[in-house]
């Protein structure tokens, strides 16, 4: 305390205007309460401040009490988040980048295999034995994949890019629209089994998050009669969706395993699939704040479960 006396307040402000600054906050206010500026250490150097400034009689005069916080190592923690922040804003946009420069420089010489392909299927086909024939099929079809896996990789980058307007969207709506558009074959039924919310989200969005969960469902449904049921469960403070399918099931080692980018339960072969719809999903629902996880047992189908906050 004896090193405070005798000093007049302006030593204690690293810089004047600070000074000024304080005195008309605090005409205009009349009292002042967190009130942020860089304040002057014994040894010159400066420190964050807070400051809590009530004005006050004593002693039948007007006085002003003081109270102040150095909030140095919360300043300097704020200032390292803003840097981590912006070191990951700048390592996404980079990954954005690549993944999307690498997919075009893909599509051009893609485009001269398939081309080339299709013009030896149809001018050397009576040159083509049946073996020769059938190479050249699954050439086409490795072109076909490595198509839509660009298309994918392409369109997981852009997920976060640019927003939509948030609005209204009755998911009965969405729902009953994506149905149609996706046709399902005659043996698989997908019903809505109670109302669906309103909720607000970006339409185009929303729209993908139930049209690569359905189309997964019907990819992959083993049964004669394949049944998918859309549910939804009012929570205080989210909605909770279910799709339901009877399907093959999934066994639980690879729960984790199916939202990762580029991964398939099945040989590719065998289900044409690019391993980034699911990973799509779980990228959209987590962006609103959402989660998203599954049950299943093999052989009896499985239930995807997402939530979506009430905002």
């Amino acid at each position: 305390m004896e090193e405070i006396l005798n000093h007049r307040t302006p030593d204690f402000y690293n810089n004047p205007d600070d000074r000024r600054k304080l005195l008309k906050a605090l005409k205009e206010c009349g009292s002042l309460s967190n009130y942020e500026l860089h304040g002057k250490r014994k040894d010159g150097t400066t420190l964050w401040v807070s400051l809590s400034v009530q004005q006050i009689d004593f002693e039948k005069d007007e006085a002003l009490l003081v109270g102040l916080i150095d909030i140095s190592e919360r300043k300097q923690i704020e200032e390292e988040m803003k840097q981590v922040l912006k070191q990951l804003e700048s390592t996404n946009k980079e990954l954005k980048d690549f993944a999307y420069i690498v997919s075009h420089d893909l599509k051009a010489p893609l485009r001269a295999i398939g081309s080339l392909s299709s013009w030896i299927a149809t001018d050397y086909a009576d040159k083509l034995d049946d073996d020769g024939k059938e190479q050249l099929k699954l050439l086409l079809n490795r072109v076909e994949r490595m198509h839509n896996l660009i298309e994918g990789i392409l369109h997981y980058s852009r997920i976060s890019q640019g927003e939509e307007e948030l609005k209204e969207i009755d998911l009965n709506v969405l729902v009953t629209d994506v149905i149609d558009f996706i046709a399902p074959p005659d043996n698989i039924t997908i019903k809505i089994e109670n109302r669906l919310p309103t909720i607000e989200c970006e339409e185009t969005r929303i729209t993908q998050v139930f049209q690569n969960l359905l189309s997964n469902a019907i990819k992959y449904m083993d049964k004669p009669k394949g049944t998918i049921t859309i549910s939804s469960m009012d929570n205080p403070d989210h909605w909770k969706i279910t799709v339901a399918d009877n399907g093959p099931g999934i066994d639980e080692k690879y729960f984790d395993k199916i939202f990762q980018i580029f991964q398939t339960l099945k040989a590719r072969d065998e289900f044409e699939s690019t391993g980034v719809g699911l990973t799509v999903v779980k990228k959209i629902i987590e962006m609103y704040d959402g989660t998203i996880w599954l049950k299943s047992q093999v052989g009896e189908g499985s239930q995807f479960y997402f939530t979506l906050p009430k905002k």
